[in-house]
């Protein structure tokens, strides 16, 4: 006992490391308790991206946190059934198209061959063929495993149906959460610990707001610029480019390549317009909305910005990359605040 109280702080910080340690083990080696906390993560996140529009909603309608949570959490809900009710049927009958066009751009690409005089480097020719060969392979894969990719999406929405709630409780008793959890904390540590998660809520919010409002205005004029060039799908790759939007530098470029296929499986003229367009947009995004909306927001380097996307990549895929600028700023923020306090 009397060494428990001599060497305290230490056993605890050892405690604390070696609870971390068998969580991450669990969350990796367990898929059940991966799924839970996965779920319980995008409920955070969710929740907490909905917040200020939850608390902007309360005071202008006098309304309880309660009230405003479930009309936001519907009015998505309902967005998306129509948003499904709209895409899916145009999806299914396009995708009956897709041979059609396939073999329509394949005579475009030979004539381009051939006016060229392309036919007789046998360079082109191999790298043709290859091309050709791995995109059939591909749309057989995707032909063959159609069934088994409807029964893991319908998987994934059964998990899926869940987060709302999750959400629900966190926009609700996201407070009375916050409080409970500092209660773990000695009584000394927990001033400390509420200015630097009140400094990260500051500078999260500040970074997640002028996200979603540029990738919303990106997200209308993709929409826009499609339905003017009337490329199909206009509405489902103009919200595709919105949500890319989300990742610095890289969203952009990657948002953009489903509509310019798209348009070259309808004519390589479409597909011309619609590179140019989404080329023009990028330059807007970055020269003129990022500066005004985002600023410096998160106060980093676009060295370490990227570092931050690449690593993301590399752990997480997409939303590795996604989450990699956020954990960046709570790290960041962390670190300047307990160097303020230290020093």
């Amino acid at each position: 006992m009397l060494i428990y109280k001599k060497y305290k702080k230490i056993i605890n910080s050892i405690l604390v490391i070696l609870s971390i340690l068998l969580i991450l083990i669990l969350y990796i080696k367990i898929k059940t308790i991966s799924s839970i906390v996965n779920i319980i993560f995008i409920g955070f996140i969710l929740a907490y991206a909905l917040k200020p529009l939850r608390d902007t909603i309360s005071e202008k309608f006098k309304l309880s946190k309660k009230i405003s949570s479930i009309s936001i959490i519907l009015t998505i809900f309902l967005g998306l059934i129509l948003l499904s009710y709209i895409v899916i049927p145009s999806i299914i009958r396009e995708s009956y198209n897709i041979g059609y066009i396939l073999d329509n751009i394949d005579e475009y690409v030979k004539n381009i061959v051939y006016k060229l005089n392309l036919n007789d480097i046998s360079f082109f020719e191999s790298i043709y063929n290859q091309i050709s060969e791995e995109v059939n392979i591909f749309f057989s894969k995707v032909t063959d495993n159609l069934l088994e990719n409807l029964m893991v999406c319908f998987e994934s929405l059964v998990s899926l149906a869940i987060v709302p709630i999750v959400t629900y409780y966190f926009l609700v008793d996201g407070d009375l959460i916050y409080n409970k959890l500092l209660l773990i904390l000695p009584t000394e540590k927990r001033i400390i610990a509420k200015r630097v998660i009140s400094h990260i809520d500051k500078v999260l919010s500040r970074y997640i707001i002028s996200q979603l409002l540029l990738s919303l205005i990106i997200g209308a004029l993709t929409f826009i610029v499609l339905v003017i060039i009337d490329v199909k799908f206009a509405l489902i790759l103009g919200i595709f480019n919105g949500i890319l939007n989300i990742v610095p530098y890289f969203g952009p470029i990657i948002g953009g390549v489903p509509a310019i296929f798209v348009a070259l499986m309808e004519s390589p003229n479409k597909a011309l317009w619609t590179l140019i367009a989404i080329f023009l947009i990028q330059q807007i995004e970055g020269n003129i909305l990022s500066p005004k909306i985002t600023g410096d927001s998160t106060n980093m380097h676009p060295i370490i910005i990227i570092i931050l996307l690449l690593v993301g990549e590399k752990l997480g895929g997409l939303i590795g990359m996604i989450v990699a600028v956020p954990i960046g700023v709570i790290v960041k923020v962390i670190y300047d605040d307990i160097n303020d306090y230290l020093f």
